[in-house]
């Protein structure tokens, strides 16, 4: 294949690809869904073929057109059904509560103690401050969040009056 086909089949995919990314939505380039990420690595891979003509340019834009399309209708469907979005996307699962880890939560994420000790050390608390946590939770996205003990919580402004209250 010559050297200018190469190039404008380059141009022409990366076209398509950038309006099948902006019809699907941001969460399908951000941490989304495992269903986003599938889409991400099926398209990565029709690229490869379109890009080096092993399918025709007809077929990638139908092939990826279709995926585009089906992700649309799971992601409008998702929004709209508890159930479907708790099947796509998952739910967070409860790792550590009151201080301590919670072994099925921890089993269902295939992580260790030392695991979670180090994704704490990244939220920046220690495992002797662990008791200041109501909850852990690995969210579906894989990233961790956490819930502080209501006393441990960094005093706000709004706070102030209920500060002063106890201080008497």
């Amino acid at each position: 294949m010559e050297l200018h086909h190469i190039a404008t089949r380059a141009v022409f995919v990366y076209l398509v690809l950038l309006t099948l990314i902006r019809m699907s939505g941001k969460r399908t380039i951000s941490e989304g869904t495992p269903f986003s990420f599938v889409l991400a690595l099926i398209l990565g891979d029709m690229i490869d073929d379109a890009l080096w003509a092993e399918v025709a340019t007809a077929q990638f834009v139908a092939a990826g057109g279709t995926l585009a399309v089906v992700h649309l209708l799971v992601s409008w469907g998702s929004s709209r059904s508890e159930w479907l979005d708790r099947l796509v996307s998952g739910e967070a699962a409860l790792v550590l509560a009151g201080g301590h880890p919670r072994r099925k939560g921890l089993r269902g994420e295939q992580m260790s103690d030392k695991a979670l000790a180090f994704e704490m050390r990244q939220e920046g608390i220690d495992v002797g401050r662990w008791a200041e946590l109501e909850a852990a939770y690995v969210e579906a996205s894989g990233k961790m969040s956490v819930v502080k003990a209501p006393w441990a919580r960094t005093a706000q402004r709004r706070d102030k009056d209920a500060v002063v209250k106890a201080r008497r």
